[in-house]
């Protein structure tokens, strides 16, 4: 199908990049000569230099045969006209994103629908919900729900003295009995492996583990983590995402503390926060960090929109005695290295936009998309319909590609085990891994 990407800057060139691997006739829209340049000479799309929301150009890229537009301009205005315009061109399914959580929120723009808007994504809502959810579970660097929080994908960096380190996969039978949980995904220096019952878990993988919701502490232990309750956190930097994070937590019952070096957005803080401690002053100031009390903070997360100085001050604050470290990068090209620097977790505010509208491109039968943040792995969710190819088929019997692994089957209240002789059933909802080469083949045999 068509899909006009209106924006083709991290997330529209992101987006525009994933969906070449599927098949699907892909035209961008983007003002900026420099970009346009990038896009032509790395991507095989078509691309238009122009306004995404003059009718001109987006006649010009097909919008009469269009089956979506993806605008994801960095002028939200100009994303809203465009999908706007789309609507009266009877095209399917508009998406928009809008960075302004106050006109995201008003009335006309709720929900999208008068405008004939189908998702309005605001991403500052989208990282900071991640980042709570990563901030609340102590041990694990990645979280992300599925089966409505019944399953977790947990990304997990497995301790030297853990008790699965150089044992095989095929090994861990007696230990999964009680605490079930499938490991589908490693990645092992700069690559991702999809391992087979062969495999051996090694100390410093980061492992992705999908498992029931219930028996999460249990597998932390077995890495050799801890789930521990989280009480105090420090925030560096009270932007957008700082605000709601801190806000979120605060309803919480969680002692949080934000600092914030410009005095005018220090001021607005102390006035919109009602329980939280407000200090002015600069995250990578160690003498600050520590009369602040960085030292019983249960997490640092350091928020603001340079990407040295979230490493910086996450280090910092990890070497004074937080106990995780959470940070907001936004080059992926870095969260692969921050790692092994002492960060915990690497937020990536692009690709968590981008698995919410890659869950709408593939439509209702995909109910979550997770892209994994060290490689282009996805964690999918995805239903069995009673015209799906996989109906009445064994896993094993799917012949799934070596790059794609179901980690769950959830089928009602139950979540059963991602067994070889399983037989999928209508209804169930499946979660699954797999590498972008591998994503064609799943779209066969679920019919996405």
């Amino acid at each position: 199908m068509r899909i006009i990407v209106i924006g083709a800057g991290e997330v529209g060139y992101h987006i525009a990049a994933r969906l070449t691997h599927e098949a699907h006739e892909i035209v961008v829209i983007e003002r900026h000569p420099e970009v346009v340049r990038r896009v032509e000479e790395t991507l095989r799309v078509r691309v238009i230099e122009a306004d995404g929301s003059s009718p001109r150009a987006l006649e010009a890229a097909g919008v009469r045969d269009a089956a979506m537009v993806i605008a994801v301009a960095d002028v939200d205005e100009v994303n809203i006209v465009a999908c706007a315009i789309a609507h009266q061109y009877g095209v399917a399914t508009k998406i928009a994103r809008v960075r302004d959580i106050e006109l995201g929120e008003h009335p006309i723009l709720a929900g999208g629908k008068v405008l004939g808007i189908d998702l309005l994504i605001n991403p500052t809502q989208v990282v900071a919900d991640e980042i709570l959810r990563v901030i609340k579970t102590t041990g694990a660097a990645e979280v992300a729900d599925f089966a409505g929080g019944r399953v977790q994908l947990l990304g997990v960096k497995v301790d030297a003295r853990a008790p699965l380190v150089n044992r095989r996969l095929r090994d861990l039978r007696s230990v999964q009995a009680s605490a079930p949980f499938q490991v589908v995904g490693i990645a092992r220096g700069e690559r991702l492996i999809v391992p087979t019952a062969d495999t051996t878990l090694a100390a410093e993988d980061h492992v992705y583990v999908v498992s029931r919701r219930d028996v999460i502490p249990d597998i932390l232990v077995l890495m050799g983590r801890t789930a521990a309750a989280t009480r105090q956190v420090f925030v560096i930097g009270g932007g957008r995402i700082g605000l709601e994070v801190a806000r979120a937590l605060e309803n919480d019952e969680i002692a949080v503390t934000v600092l914030e070096r410009n005095r005018g957005r220090y001021d607005e803080l102390a006035r919109e926060l009602a329980r939280a401690r407000v200090v002015h002053g600069d995250g990578t100031d160690i003498k600050l960090l520590v009369d602040e009390g960085i030292g019983t903070a249960d997490a640092i997360a350091t928020l603001t929109d340079d990407d040295p100085t979230n490493l910086l001050a996450g280090l910092l604050g990890k070497r004074h005695g937080a106990k995780k470290s959470v940070a907001l990068f936004k080059r992926q090209d870095l969260i692969p290295l921050v790692g092994s620097l002492g960060i915990d977790a690497a937020i990536s505010p692009r690709l968590l936009t981008a698995s919410v509208i890659l869950k709408y491109v593939r439509g209702g039968r995909v109910v979550s998309v997770f892209e994994l943040p060290e490689s282009e792995a996805e964690t999918l969710e995805v239903v069995v319909q009673q015209d799906t190819p996989a109906l009445g088929r064994s896993i094993e019997a799917l012949g799934l590609p070596d790059e794609a692994l179901v980690g769950a089957v959830v089928r009602g209240d139950q979540v059963l085990a991602a067994d070889g002789d399983r037989v999928l059933a209508v209804g169930d909802h499946v979660v699954l891994l797999a590498l972008p080469r591998a994503i064609p083949a799943v779209e066969r045999v679920f019919g996405l």
